[in-house]
């Protein structure tokens, strides 16, 4: 487990999978932090701060714990967002490549919480 790895450190390793097309760090209040191939950073981290903020409410309530990550999948393209505490990081990948890129991350990010 490698707990005191940056999140700017997820980014861009998140960043660097074939499959990303685009990824983006923010945080839980929608705060804009960083981004790699996005052009509009500070949306997809202001809608996925409040997405995550959301969801991570649900799971409270439902008995989940901690809430590691969500995936939003339509039909050609879906947003993986990983929570890691305040830290919100998603990224942009084709719908065939959603199990690839989880499995990916689950290899290279540290467990939290």
């Amino acid at each position: 487990m490698r707990a005191n790895v940056h999140p700017a450190a997820d980014l861009a390793a998140i960043a660097k999978l074939p499959e990303v097309r685009s990824a983006v760090r923010g945080d839980r209040s929608g705060a804009f932090l960083d981004a790699v191939n996005e052009a509009d950073g500070e949306t997809v981290a202001a809608v996925m701060g409040f997405v995550a903020s959301t969801l991570a409410e649900a799971g409270d309530q439902l008995g989940l714990g901690a809430l590691r990550r969500a995936t939003l999948l339509g039909q050609s393209r879906a947003y993986l967002v990983t929570m890691q505490g305040d830290a919100v990081i998603t990224a942009l990948v084709d719908a065939k490549s959603v199990a690839a890129v989880e499995k990916a991350l689950d290899a290279s990010l540290p467990e939290r919480g």
